[in-house]
Parts: structure tokens; C-alpha cells; sequence
């Protein structure tokens, strides 16, 4: 299973080196909603920890993706069968998170020392889980999940990514790559996916 394409809030001009189209929405749906919970968009490489069957596995954004050695390693010591087992059960799991850290982005290094993963998504027996949810489950495998900034209408997530905020989590100062919107309650599109958007603070780089 690969994680939902998170369309931008805007439309792109193809015309003007993609520039976001301030107004003008992605998608109708976005406008049916008027309190979104904003968390931190992490600038890293996609994972996915796949627990099924009583195995577990590892991808990236999609099955051809290569997950950096070191990421893997750390991967593979974090997410063991047995911390899986005693977390999910018999449960079906699919964990989305970002690697991050050194070697992994560029400035990645301004995180943390060394690679880590951070969640903001799971998929569990066909359902998307909650925040509450989230913020469990990374308290039980004993991993970072994406800081939530709080709840805000559009206006507002605009004026706070225009704002050029640093990163939430970063140990050493980094500007934030971004935010991430969910609505609030969960809402979803009619293919299934989550009802959510993201903007980044390079879309007001020109300003």
C-alpha cells in the first residue's frame, strides 16, 4: 500500500515555473472545511514499516524506491518482529513516516546525528487511524511522530507558513519545510484517501 499523493492547497501556474495560484483550490473539497489540524511537513525520504502476516518489512515512497543503508539499519533495530508483535497483535500494520537525518536530505544533519523515523500515518485492518492514535503508537515503539502546530482555518496556515518558521523538532536551527493539513474530524475523498493538503514555505520563497 503507498501513501496518498498530498495534493498542494493551490493550483500551479505551468506557465510561471509552477507557482502556486493563491485562491484558486486543488481540489473543491478544501473549501468544505473550516478547521484543519496543521502538523510539521518533515523534509526526508518517504517510509513505509509493512507488519502482515507476522512479518515485517520495509519500503519507500513506492516498491522501486532504495532506502539509504544507513536508514535501513536503523530501521531494522527500531521496527523489530517483537516490538511489532507486542504492539499490533494480529493486527494488519502499514507505519508512514519520513527517514530523516543526516545523509538522507539536504540539511538533514540539522535534525538529528544520526538517522531516525518519524511518524505521521498509520493504516491499521483498513482503517486510518487518529492523532490520538499516532501519538500512541510512537510512545509505544518509542518513536518520534510529526509535531502538531495546532488547529487552524486557511487564512491562518497561510500567515503562519508566510512567517518562514523554524522547524519544530530540528535540534539545530532549520527553517520548516512545511505544513501538513488534515481535517478535523477526518474526512476522507470518495477513492478513500484522507481529506488533506500540504504548503510550503519555499511556495512564498518570492515574497
Amino acid at each position: 500500500m503507498k501513501y496518498p499523493k498530498i495534493n498542494t492547497i493551490w493550483k500551479r501556474d505551468e506557465n510561471d515555473d509552477f507557482r502556486i495560484i493563491e485562491g484558486d483550490y486543488s481540489k473543491f473539497e478544501f473549501t468544505t472545511v473550516k478547521e484543519w489540524h496543521i502538523t510539521e511537513k518533515i523534509d526526508g525520504t518517504n517510509i513505509r514499516v509493512i507488519y502482515k502476516n507476522g512479518f515485517v518489512s520495509f519500503g519507500g515512497r513506492t516498491d522501486n524506491s532504495q532506502i539509504p543503508a544507513h536508514l535501513d539499519e536503523y530501521l531494522q533495530k527500531t521496527f523489530t518482529l517483537q516490538i511489532m508483535n507486542e504492539s499490533f497483535g494480529d493486527n494488519d500494520v502499514v507505519l508512514f513516516g519520513e527517514g530523516y537525518g543526516p545523509k538522507i536530505q539536504k540539511g538533514g544533519g540539522l535534525y538529528r546525528d544520526d538517522p531516525g523515523f518519524i511518524l505521521f500515518d498509520a493504516y491499521i485492518d483498513g482503517w486510518w487511524v487518529l492523532r490520538d492514535s499516532i501519538e500512541d503508537i510512537s510512545s509505544k515503539i518509542g518513536i518520534d511522530c510529526v509535531p502538531l502546530i495546532g488547529t487552524m482555518n486557511i487564512d491562518e496556515v497561510v500567515k503562519y507558513v508566510q512567517s518562514k518558521p523554524n522547524s519544530l523538532i530540528s535540534k539545530k536551527t532549520k527553517m520548516m519545510e512545511g505544513i501538513i493539513a488534515r481535517s478535523h474530524p477526518l474526512l476522507l475523498f470518495r477513492n478513500g484517501d484522507p481529506l488533506m493538503w500540504k504548503l510550503k514555505v519555499r511556495d512564498y520563497k518570492g515574497e
